[in-house]
């Protein structure tokens, strides 16, 4: 073997051999290189040759989405967009959600027997209360004051179905009009309607009519159509005053009730099975 020559001791290696030994040696230390089609490649050092080692029963990529809408028909459009024969419907009451696990397990038959999902791929209904709905629950199960409870009235006459709008309106303006007098006492009439009397000091009476229970013609939740709601009205009289108010009557059953038409109603758009109950992460 030949000796290094005195210029080769001084100067060392090449810089051009360093640098072809540093870029073999990154090469080594990551060899594999994915392409962005899904294929991977093996870098060697030079002479050797790159060998195509992509696995050819890799599944191909899954869609990685939780989409959340805020009406049924965008729920049922996107389903109807990406579901297959393994996506289903849960609906959560506690939470409020109907949600379309587009990538869910598939059946147990067949070629995909024993096979799982992704589970990364869904779409959300986050059912939301009305605006309407959410102004009257706000008031509900409180007393207000005659003021109050009058200006609240003609406000939002208009959701009112029985009695009619204008009925109400009259009635929220002979409670104003009551600002100032004494609370007398109240008869139940035959209907079951409530007549307060006030008196002003010289004794001069004024009744007002205020029916027992009304109805109301609102929707329960954001962008589902309007249903009818029944509302009884409540009263306390004191020192200062008659305190009105009204209370919801088996609303929260029908509220139960309809979840499960909107969700069943989002099956039979979709084709999907709907199973009511919840997920848990694993």
């Amino acid at each position: 073997m030949a000796k290094p020559t005195s210029e080769q001791t001084v100067l060392g290696p090449e810089p051009r051999a360093v640098l072809d030994a540093a870029i073999d040696a990154a090469r080594l230390t990551s060899p594999m290189v994915e392409a962005p089609d899904g294929r991977v490649h093996l870098l060697v050092p030079q002479g050797y040759n790159a060998q195509d080692i992509s696995d050819r029963f890799r599944l191909p990529p899954y869609a990685h989405a939780q989409v959340t809408v805020d009406d049924r028909a965008s729920l049922s459009a996107y389903a109807n967009r990406f579901r297959d024969h393994r996506s289903i419907i849960v609906a959560d009451y506690d939470a409020l959600t109907v949600t379309a696990h587009l990538d869910w397990h598939p059946h147990n038959e067949g070629e995909d027997r024993g096979g799982s999902g992704s589970l990364k791929h869904t779409v959300t209904l986050k059912l939301r209360p009305s605006e309407e709905f959410a102004r009257w629950d706000k008031m509900e199960g409180e007393l207000h004051s005659q003021a109050e409870f009058a200006a609240f009235l003609e406000e939002n006459a208009p959701d009112i179905a029985h009695p009619e709008a204008a009925t109400m309106i009259e009635i929220s303006r002979d409670l104003e009009a009551t600002q100032g007098l004494n609370f007398k006492s109240s008869t139940r009439l035959e209907t079951g309607d409530r007549a307060f009397r006030f008196e002003t000091e010289t004794r001069v009476e004024n009744n007002v009519v205020v029916p027992r229970q009304f109805m109301l013609n609102i929707p329960l939740f954001n962008g589902e159509r309007p249903v009818e709601l029944m509302a009884a009205f409540r009263f306390r009289p004191n020192a200062n005053g008659l305190f009105l108010g009204f209370e919801w009557r088996r609303v929260e059953h029908q509220r139960r009730a309809y979840f499960v038409e909107i969700a069943t109603a989002a099956a039979e758009e979709t084709g999907l099975p709907v199973f009511m109950g919840r997920t848990k992460a694993a």
